[in-house]
């Protein structure tokens, strides 16, 4: 029987390494609240990112749910319908109106856009958060792509190239921001008896954070691996992508991509449609025809640390033999 191939895989850590910060939790007792992990692994975050701030949370729905609050966006926030649902789907837990704008459309402020795939998606323009939960390793101009905007937003749920089994952070160069983020995670708590403002409980684990910590010592071998998979999909495929933690195959259309989809699975490969239906079309009725289109006929190609060569070879053999 043929291996079967997802979209993506799970990256574990060294068992004994991650067992190394268990056997430490277990003699403090101390496992949530700001503990010595979660601020390590904020420390660690920072000089990788060359970054002033980052604030770990819960996950990365709570990141934006705490930067939005944070950055005072409580009506409405504009944004481009092709995304995960979650960029829709905060705001309007939040009661902020989304206001969709469609691709390659001038976009106005307050703007929360994806750098989806991990492509940067940049923007002269304040203010504006962005959801960097496909970009950890992006750079651009050599500089990470965290550095920019009045904010980022990252998620580190178990699927990306760095995990904490959930988790996420809020990013800014912001001092004073990122300190109205610190107590909005906890509460809104200043000092033990005193607030400072209405907050939630977004704080990260103990546990979460020590597995971010094994993530973040291999991250390096990790994206040279994802690195090499890209280089080898480009050279099979004829596209030029770097720096991307989903690899998208663009198909004529969607009868197209249906046909392929049948084809992978027959052989036991399931690539996914990210990012499909294009989110106008759920929470909202407006036209966005270039969202709608694009989000017809993109495939999402396996890509993790595990592949094999073989592996690769199979993927890409199969793929032309679908375009």
């Amino acid at each position: 029987m043929k291996k079967k191939l997802y979209v993506s895989h799970t990256r574990m850590p060294n068992i004994r390494k991650y067992t190394h910060y268990l056997r430490e939790l277990w003699k403090s007792r101390y496992l949530t609240n700001n503990g010595i992990y979660v601020q390590e692994l904020e420390e660690r975050l920072k000089k990788y990112w060359k970054v002033k701030n980052v604030v770990c949370v819960t996950s990365g729905t709570l990141a934006t749910e705490i930067a939005l609050k944070a950055m005072g966006i409580t009506k409405k926030i504009y944004l481009s319908p092709y995304s995960y649902v979650s960029t829709v789907s905060v705001p309007l837990w939040m009661g902020i109106k989304p206001v969709f704008i469609d691709l390659y459309k001038k976009v106005k402020s307050p703007y929360l856009s994806t750098h989806v795939y991990g492509l940067p998606n940049l923007y002269d323009i304040h203010p504006i958060l962005y959801d960097a939960s496909h970009a950890f390793c992006t750079k651009v101009e050599g500089e990470s792509i965290m550095k920019y905007g009045d904010c980022s937003v990252i998620s580190f749920h178990a699927t990306k190239i760095f995990q904490s089994v959930e988790g996420g952070a809020i990013v800014t160069q912001n001092d004073e921001l990122a300190e109205k983020c610190r107590w909005m995670r906890n509460f809104g708590h200043n000092g033990e008896y005193e607030y400072h403002g209405v907050g939630i409980n977004g704080k990260m684990s103990e546990f979460h954070a020590a597995m971010g910590l094994c993530s973040l010592d291999t991250i390096d071998e990790t994206k040279r691996k994802y690195d090499y998979i890209i280089y080898r999909y480009n050279m099979g495929l004829g596209y030029s992508l770097k720096d991307v933690s989903y690899y998208p195959v663009f198909y004529p259309s969607e009868n197209d991509v249906l046909r392929a989809m049948r084809i992978f699975n027959k052989n036991t490969i399931f690539p996914r449609r990210y990012f499909y239906p294009s989110l106008n079309t759920v929470f909202g009725d407006i036209s966005c025809p270039a969202a709608e289109e694009l989000s017809k006929t993109v495939l999402c190609l396996p890509l993790y640390f595990e592949l094999t060569d073989k592996d690769i070879d199979r993927i890409i053999r199969i793929t032309k033999e679908t375009l």
